[in-house]
């Protein structure tokens, strides 16, 4: 019975994931990368830039191409680079739940499979953008520091990899590397040098043609001069950002997600009348009170956490390899909180939700534990009450999202417009 809700549950996530690809309206950030992968595949020249970012200039390296190019070369459609960011969401929730199985057994995996798999946070990122991609260099890097309790030439390799290549998606990479530089000054982990070596220079081999690229095409040289509200550390004089920040940490943990999907839902695919007032009412009505009462658990939750470790003394240099495995996912938590706001206080432009988005898989298995906790505090029928409650919660958004929303709509088909914008640039 519970392999057979597992496999449910696993194919629910993945009809959501689909469900919000095709439903998708393509916008600028979808054709920036589709121009790329119809270059390769018309050309078979490689682009070695990812998307541009907003005041920074553009993402570095070819990996962003490669990994959505050569799907669609094996088969002409978005769907192919779809089934690329799928995979790259299950590998991740299959690392972390490898840990969390380690620590609270099998009871574990359906919850986690709720609160991560089945999550708006991560059913909303099924997208052809570059954050999409990042959830699997997140996990990673958790999955490789976790083990850090001694040296280890392939912990080490995999650790750098991960932080080089998100870098080439998505410029949070920022996050996993000062994480890194945290987790080492702390003696969190212990590092192999030859693998840290390793690692830096098969990234930087996988930049040699982005760097020929960047020093022949003054295009690619944007500096942050083109905007004139940017500036380095422009967060920290501001300090909103930064609040801001912590905001997205508390609700990563929350039902209170992005605005395109939480107060931007529409129900244009009811017919206009009293049915689609009632169901909007009801909807837009009831989201403020899921939102609250999990705002609330997710403050708690992360506040007690942060205060018993900080009561350690977490930023004295002492040797940290030797604590519980269930504290080495605290300790790593509250490290990366740390990392996030020094990225984010750092950053020239105000972020958004998905630029903080890699934090996402990390925060939902602290709030899985914080579930398996407040279970033993419940009885079976109101476990279960809650556990359906969050369930039908979760499956409202991510259906309500995919047919209506700010880049989703029931009338779309993503694609068709895709075959039809690249008929309109590539006339044949």
């Amino acid at each position: 019975m519970t392999q057979l809700r597992k496999a449910s549950m696993l194919l629910l996530g993945v009809f959501f994931s689909v469900l919000f690809f095709v439903k998708l309206t393509l916008h600028n950030d979808h054709v920036q990368i589709l121009k790329k992968a119809f270059l390769y595949i018309d050309t078979g020249v490689l682009t070695h830039f990812g998307n541009a970012a907003t005041g920074v200039g553009f993402v570095p390296g070819t990996f962003q191409t490669i990994i959505t190019a050569l799907p669609m070369q094996v088969y002409f459609s978005p769907y192919s680079a779809m089934a690329v960011i799928l995979l790259f969401h299950l590998i991740s929730w299959w690392m972390l739940a490898k840990i969390m199985k380690e620590n609270f057994g099998e009871v574990v995996v359906v919850p986690f499979l709720l609160l991560y798999w089945l999550n708006p946070w991560r059913v909303e990122q099924s997208e052809l953008y570059n954050p999409a991609y990042v959830f699997l260099f997140s996990a990673i890097h958790f999955y490789t520091c976790y083990y850090m309790k001694k040296p280890s030439f392939w912990l080490s390799f995999f650790n750098v990899l991960a932080i080089g290549f998100c870098a080439q998606l998505h410029y949070s990479a920022i996050i996993l590397a000062i994480l890194s530089l945290m987790l080492f000054a702390f003696r969190y982990v212990k590092v192999n040098w030859y693998g840290v070596a390793a690692g830096t220079l098969a990234v930087i081999a996988s930049l040699i043609p982005y760097l020929m690229h960047y020093f022949s095409d003054q295009s690619l040289q944007v500096t942050m001069n083109k905007s004139d509200n940017s500036f380095f550390a422009r967060n920290l004089v501001m300090v909103y950002p930064v609040l801001k920040g912590i905001t997205y940490w508390i609700r990563y943990g929350a039902i209170s997600y992005g605005r395109h999907i939480f107060s931007e839902i529409n129900f244009l695919w009811i017919s206009e009348g009293l049915a689609r007032t009632i169901v909007s009412t009801c909807f837009h009505g009831s989201k403020w009170i899921f939102a609250a009462i999990t705002v609330v658990f997710s403050t708690r939750v992360q506040w007690r956490l942060g205060r018993d470790i900080w009561k350690s003394k977490p930023f004295t240099r002492k040797d940290r390899t030797d604590i519980s495995d269930l504290d080495r996912i605290y300790f790593y938590g509250f490290y990366m909180f740390f990392a996030m706001l020094l990225a984010v206080g750092m950053s020239p432009v105000e972020l958004n939700h998905w630029h903080l988005i890699l934090c996402f898989p990390f925060i939902s298995m602290v709030m899985t534990i914080a579930f398996l906790n407040l279970k033993k505090q419940l009885s079976q029928q109101k476990y279960r009450g809650l556990f359906l409650a969050l369930l039908v919660i979760f499956t409202m958004f991510n259906i309500f999202g995919a047919l209506g929303s700010r880049s989703h709509s029931y009338k779309s088909n993503f694609h068709e417009q895709v075959l039809k914008f690249y008929k309109s640039e590539y006339p044949q």
